[in-house]
């Protein structure tokens, strides 16, 4: 898979209409990830995912992807779209050429890409949820008992959350456990 600062350089690359129209989707486990534009247009143009905002390591600027299960590529493949798998299990869908109709200019699909990225809402990092005190190896912080994980279990608003934030939220968790055991 890609690192995120290759994805978001390629997503930030958007200058001619076919460019913009180009949606790409990364392999994360059993779900695939569309980021930043890709994510617009998957929002906008093929189904009303729900997106979050958040910020990553390394990062300046948070980031806004969605995210769905691997399986239902089928169900999320609009009419007419032009699908590509790479090597790498990454899917370029390219949507059918006239889904912005005929006035559209990339200057006025950035603008409104950008507005949609300001009205979602930046989501606390799942980091939050597991409390840290000292430090791990690397000077990386992490949970200082296995009470502290359970009580970051105990907290996490799961009902409140999306299938894709569940999951990572059980990868941090699982990190955490790898730590201190």
């Amino acid at each position: 898979m890609a690192k995120l600062k290759e994805i978001l350089d390629a997503e930030s690359q958007r200058q001619s209409l076919e460019q913009c129209r180009m949606v790409c989707l990364y392999p994360e486990g059993t779900f695939y990830r569309a980021y930043e534009w890709s994510a617009w247009l998957c929002v906008r143009y093929i189904q009303d995912f729900k997106a979050t905002k958040r910020k990553f390591k390394g990062e300046d600027a948070p980031v806004v992807f969605i995210g769905f299960p691997v399986a239902c590529l089928p169900k999320y493949t609009p009419e007419g779209a032009e699908v590509t798998i790479a090597e790498d299990k990454s899917v370029a869908l390219l949507l059918a050429g006239g889904v912005f109709g005929d006035t559209a200019d990339v200057t006025g699909l950035t603008a409104d890409f950008e507005n949609w990225k300001q009205s979602v809402p930046l989501a606390e990092s799942s980091k939050r949820d597991a409390p840290t005190v000292g430090t791990g190896p690397g000077g990386s912080q992490r949970p200082s008992r296995l009470t502290d994980i359970m009580h970051s279990i105990l907290a996490y608003p799961i009902e409140q959350k999306s299938p894709l934030e569940c999951m990572l939220f059980l990868a941090d968790i699982k990190r955490s456990l790898a730590d201190i055991l």
